[in-house]
């Protein structure tokens, strides 16, 4: 299993256990939508700093769609336009940002995992905070076609040399020595 899929499975299960817990503790602060609002802001940055780190970009590049709809989540009422603007800022940072290579793929794969998780959310109709929490999952589990469709860059893998192993650990071992 690529490491982007595993990480998304997992992140999606913390977000569905936290999210509700974080608005709750948020609500006393600010109330009720804002704190949810902010609370599903604060998901989805920390989703993003993930995708940054595992496309090499850098945390400044993720930084003015975010804005934009932290700017979202503190305006009054405006809870359709948030959650949609939430999803093209996820289709911003993913696609435009952090995994451009493939752009018609990427497109492609932006329609089918934000649309089909949006539809899954509001096919369950969340309402409780059970539901929520099952929504977020489920949305998180679509999400994470994105990385079948697109391909991601995998880590470097280590230079093959012809040398022995162990020749090449006494000789950087050597020089620590004769550093110190």
């Amino acid at each position: 299993m690529k490491r982007a899929v595993r990480t998304t499975l997992v992140y999606g299960f913390i977000s569905a256990l936290l999210v509700m817990p974080a608005t709750w503790l948020l609500a006393g602060l600010t109330g009720w939508p804002v704190a949810f609002k902010l609370a599903l802001w604060a998901d989805l940055f920390f989703y993003a700093v993930l995708l940054a780190r595992w496309s090499g970009k850098g945390l400044s590049a993720i930084v003015f769609p975010l804005a934009l709809l932290l700017g979202a989540a503190l305006w009054p009422g405006g809870y359709p336009s948030f959650f949609f603007l939430g999803l093209g800022v996820l289709g911003w940072i993913r696609s435009g940002i952090c995994f451009s290579a493939t752009p018609v793929r990427a497109v492609a794969a932006e329609i089918i995992t934000v649309s089909g998780g949006a539809g899954l959310v509001a096919l369950l109709g969340p309402g409780a905070t059970v539901t929520w929490g099952i929504s977020i999952w489920l949305f998180f589990l679509v999400q994470t076609l994105y990385f079948f469709i697109v391909p991601t860059p995998d880590r470097p893998a280590a230079v093959p040399t012809d040398e022995d192993p162990f020749e090449l650990a006494h000789r950087k071992a050597r020089r620590m020595m004769e550093q110190v």
